[in-house]
């Protein structure tokens, strides 16, 4: 009988319990993201910076991003050791997470220098966004080498997003709960910095080495290992079924980022909802995206097309941010929440398919150039998702700032916060910042879908190709089109 090991990676069928503990990654993997999305801008104005020397603070971190995120692909491809390229690192970085998050939610509010807050937090915003590049790079690679079969990957990717649902859900909600404690003077920012650091450490780290432990790599590791160098970093984007994924994955999450660094306030100023908090708001938005995961299988098993998948629902979602833009404030608080629906129902595509149709295009850049160095297109695409919050945080810190926000003010002594009545151009700011720039990421988001012209029988015809030889590679009249349309469009 064939042990695992010696079995092709297209016919390797995974065995719940490993989906499972690879999925729990994703608490990690999606969560850390959405936990700064939603809650470091407030936090860094809390503690006396202006919302745009907070954007800035980001932005700065992104030339760092930039080398480190394509650098880790390499270095991730590049690793040999009993464990696997991957693995190492999911396991060390563990370890490391309550260390980088100590140094992220530092209570500086009574230190009265602003230079030397600015610069102690853009340190410690390198060296945490320096170990999510050590984490996420290869948990991501590792998304496309567990199993290269179609069938497996989509099975394994529509509970690993299940899991990114959750993530999204725990890391934004709860860090938005306890700053409404904040905002509402209940909670001391101190006691707010340490439920956030030993909290979200332990909540990050026991799944990250579940997924070390229990997961492994399947896919041949190259002989040859890639030399350090900028056409190596930037070689996966000479496949343009990759670029387009690319672009969709980021328009999409930089709206979905808009919508939770802003919520606190927009709920708070701009509707004047009193009866429940943003945290509500949020959790509808999440939990009515996270319940159409079973329709998307669903509609994978009837062999439509992803890229189909991701842009059906963009028109219903652009509507309904239209629709949440121009909500009265004052109005009947509890109608708003079935707008929320609607939006959750409108993105839920564009959220879910990118990483379901990653794998795929990592299949199709192993056809063009003859081998599977996947943390390459993994180093990539975790550059693109910090990016998506540093867009939408810079956007938001500027709005903020010259539409005349007024920000609240943290006591030097107590750590208790206090909040101010907003004037008119600082509400429609909050309002419109979530509105204009995503219907203008969103139409090109839609286009770019449009454009990736992967489907269920290329992908299975990729998959079977990669799986031989050039040598052996026969095909029949059908299949010998397919590929000069794979060739012509996707490479």
């Amino acid at each position: 009988m064939q042990n695992d090991s010696e079995i092709s990676a297209s016919d390797v069928k995974l065995k719940m319990g490993e989906k499972l503990a690879f999925s729990v990654g994703e608490l990690y993997g999606s969560g850390a993201t959405s936990l700064v999305a939603s809650v470091y801008l407030v936090f860094l104005v809390l503690n006396g910076l202006t919302a745009t020397a907070a954007a800035s603070i980001i932005m700065l971190a992104k030339i760092w991003d930039a080398i480190t995120d394509p650098a880790m692909g390499i270095i991730s491809d590049n690793t040999r050791s009993k464990w696997g390229r991957r693995r190492p690192y999911l396991f060390v970085g563990a370890f490391m997470l309550i260390f980088s998050l100590a140094l992220l939610f530092m209570p500086l509010h009574a230190v009265k220098s602003t230079t030397f807050k600015y610069f102690t937090y853009l340190l410690a915003y390198l060296i945490y966004n320096t170990l999510s590049t050590m984490i996420n790079v290869p948990y991501l690679a590792m998304s496309a080498e567990l199993t290269t079969n179609y069938a497996e990957k989509n099975k394994l990717h529509v509970i690993r997003q299940t899991f990114a649902m959750i993530a999204g859900g725990v890391s934004a909600g709860v860090p938005i709960f306890l700053l409404e404690k904040l905002h509402k003077g209940e909670m001391p920012l101190r006691t707010f910095s340490l439920l956030m650091i030993f909290g979200f450490g332990i909540y990050y780290a026991i799944p990250l080495l579940i997924t070390s432990i229990f997961c492994r790599e399947r896919t041949p590791i190259p002989t040859e290992k890639l030399k350090f160098s900028l056409s190596n970093f930037l070689l996966p984007l000479h496949v343009k079924a990759y670029v387009r994924l690319l672009m969709m994955y980021f328009l999409a999450y930089s709206s979905l980022d808009l919508i939770i660094t802003n919520i606190v306030w927009v709920v708070r100023y701009g509707f004047e909802i009193e009866k429940f908090s943003s945290f509500i708001v949020l959790i509808v938005i999440s939990v009515s995206y996270s319940v159409t995961i079973p329709i998307y299988s669903i509609l994978m098993k009837k062999d439509k097309a992803k890229p189909f998948l991701y842009r059906a629902g963009i028109p219903v979602f652009m509507a309904s941010i239209i629709a949440l833009g121009f909500f009265p404030a004052g109005l009947n608080d509890y109608l708003i929440l079935p707008l929320c629906v609607i939006i959750g129902f409108g993105m839920s595509g564009c959220l879910i398919m990118p990483w379901i149709i990653f794998p795929d295009v990592v299949d199709v850049g192993e056809l063009k150039f003859g081998t599977r160095n996947t943390g390459s297109y993994s180093g990539l695409m975790t550059f693109v998702r910090k990016s998506t919050t540093a867009v939408a945080i810079l956007i938001s810190g500027i709005v903020l700032d010259t539409t005349g926000f007024i920000k609240p003010t943290t006591d030097l002594a107590t750590g208790f916060v206090t909040n101010y009545d907003q004037p008119a151009s600082a509400i429609w700011g909050l309002r419109m910042v979530i509105v204009i720039p995503t219907l203008i990421f969103m139409m090109i988001a839609f286009i770019a879908a449009k454009q990736l012209k992967l489907n269920p029988t290329r992908s299975r015809l990729i998959e079977k190709l990669n799986a031989l030889k050039p040598e052996d590679r026969i095909l029949d009249e059908n299949e010998q089109a397919e590929y000069e349309f794979i060739q012509k469009e996707l490479f």
